[in-house]
């Protein structure tokens, strides 16, 4: 079986989606199954090209034991990626529809039954990370457990 390439992403791939890529690898880290998965994040914007995540979604991982990888640099997506991904997975419907909305992408938020909210709020501007930290949790957490399932991994 073919790696399931994930794609987490954001606008500048600077704090929502190097959280959401950490969770996903810890979860199938602690599960003995991120061989199965090629997972990593990237924005739409070229804003924070190279720089490392937002030191507050750093400490936040951190304080909850999600490991985020030393080497993480903020990307922007390719055309090709785009293309190729399985799941393009949105942070909000801004970042979706920056996408042009392929049939691969979807809204994070939507994997979870009783999301409030389909857009997880850029905490950059307003210092909402606690806030952006339990959402992307619970929607990764959703997420993860309908991979799981789609692909049969146990």
């Amino acid at each position: 079986m073919s790696k399931i390439k994930i794609i987490f992403v954001c606008l500048g791939n600077y704090c929502r989606s190097p959280m959401a890529e950490a969770i996903f690898k810890e979860l199938a880290r602690s599960e003995n199954i991120l061989d199965h998965f090629d997972v990593t994040s990237k924005g739409t914007k070229n804003w924070d090209i190279g720089l490392r995540p937002d030191p507050r979604t750093q400490r936040i991982l951190k304080k909850h034991n999600y490991p985020l990888d030393e080497t993480k640099r903020a990307e922007k997506i390719t055309p090709q990626e785009i293309q190729t991904a399985d799941y393009l997975i949105a942070m909000s419907e801004r970042v979706a529809n920056e996408l042009q909305s392929p049939e691969n992408a979807q809204l994070l938020m939507s994997y979870v039954a009783d999301a409030p909210s389909l857009d997880i709020p850029d905490p950059y501007p307003t210092d909402t990370f606690p806030e952006a930290f339990k959402m992307i949790e619970k929607g990764v957490n959703a997420f993860y457990k309908a991979i799981k399932q789609a692909y049969s991994l146990k």
